[in-house]
């Protein structure tokens, strides 16, 4: 129950951050690039942060270092609420700010992830890591729906001391989480260990075709930048429905992930990542296509029933298929591939500035399905799985 309150939170937490940011950004007269660059400038220090991330998960567990994160959160939220009082902020202190907060999220996401493996066995992981998504929708709802309010009450900078808030309620249920005692390891470098980790991810082919697999997510992930830019010029809403917007796509989440904690998932872990990207591909195309807030709400929730299927499909089949003595370092790697949701909000960013609106959800879509489809067709260790 802990874990699921903390992560919860911290999910809502990222999206709140998002949210306010993206908002402050495009109002103060920023480009869409501005936007992108913004959440997505994080990818460069997290692929170094997240390595040794899941040496130290390894080696003193997912607890402690969830810990660690959230108090680095609580202060940069409370940094970046003080610094938006000031009239004379520029969007790139934003910029480095944000940058800082999706480093710091790095070290933490992994080890979200390798708790779930203590708490349950291997046959409860998929509907354990449904419950998990569910906590994400519920953050995803709440997150940019609670940062929409306070902008509109007064103001982008409220929404981050919020922010603060809710990351130091997110500690306080992380000290709650009863997480397994660490065996013993080699006293071997960190650096060593990490590239023993990836040694043993390559000669894995059922770890690498799905870390590999993963990558489509560079292109999903666009949906991100594409939502506020939606909201903006399409659609043209206010905070408060722009933030219901998000809730529309964490609706269909939770849905979803509610289903798969009480039916269970595919038996083979393939097709709950081609279904879900089928789903969610469907549904954000129904959305780019429409010009109605409320049938893009209805669009937006069916999209948002596709990523449980595909995360809770590829989480567990991380989880199980790894040694318990690697499965930090892993699920790290696995954080890198996803970090390419930062090069979504750069790519879609730019995408836009250059192409458009529905030309950039194409792309979106059309980039992801290529590369699942190429690794179902490419790899027989994956398909049965």
């Amino acid at each position: 129950m802990a874990l699921a309150v903390s992560n919860a939170l911290g999910f809502g937490g990222e999206q709140m951050r998002f949210a306010a940011q993206s908002w402050w950004i495009l109002d103060e007269g920023g480009s869409k690039t501005e936007m992108g660059v913004a959440a997505g400038l994080r990818v460069i220090p997290v692929i170094i942060i997240s390595l040794y991330a899941g040496v130290l998960i390894d080696r003193i567990g997912g607890k402690r270092v969830l810990i660690v994160e959230r108090m680095i959160l609580i202060v940069l939220a409370a940094i970046t609420g003080a610094i938006l009082l000031f009239d004379h902020v520029e969007i790139w202190h934003i910029i480095i700010l944000a940058t800082l907060a999706g480093s710091t999220i790095a070290l933490g996401e992994p080890a979200t992830q390798t708790l779930v493996p203590d708490a349950v066995p291997d046959d409860l992981l998929q509907p354990a890591n449904s419950m998990n998504q569910l906590g994400n929708a519920l953050g995803k709802t709440f997150g940019p729906l609670a940062a929409g309010i306070l902008i509109a009450i007064k103001s982008a900078a409220l929404a981050l001391f919020g922010l603060a808030v809710v990351y130091g309620v997110a500690m306080l249920a992380t000290f709650g989480i009863k997480a397994k005692p660490k065996p013993p390891v080699e006293s071997e470098s960190a650096t060593r260990q990490i590239v023993d980790g990836l040694q043993y991810m390559m000669k894995d082919p059922l770890l690498r075709w799905t870390l590999l697999m993963a990558l489509s997510v560079i292109f999903f992930m666009m949906y991100m930048p594409i939502i506020p830019v939606y909201a903006r010029e399409v659609l043209e809403v206010d905070e408060v429905k722009f933030g219901w917007m998000w809730g529309a796509l964490a609706i269909g989440q939770g849905v979803s992930a509610l289903t798969i904690a009480s039916k269970g998932g595919f038996k083979r872990r393939s097709y709950g990542v081609l279904s879900g990207s089928l789903v969610f591909g469907i549904g954000m195309i129904g959305f780019g296509l429409s010009e109605t807030y409320w049938v893009s709400l209805v669009f937006l929730a069916i999209a948002g029933l596709g990523f449980p299927l595909w995360g809770t499909s590829v989480v567990t089949l991380l989880q199980s298929h790894s040694a318990v003595e690697y499965r930090g370092r892993v699920l790290a790697v696995f954080t890198i591939v996803l970090q390419g949701s930062s090069l979504a909000w750069i790519l879609g960013g730019v995408s836009f500035d250059v192409l458009g609106s529905f030309p950039t959800v194409l792309i979106c879509i059309g980039g992801g399905w290529l590369i699942v489809g190429a690794t179902f067709v490419a790899s027989k260790d994956f398909r049965n799985a």
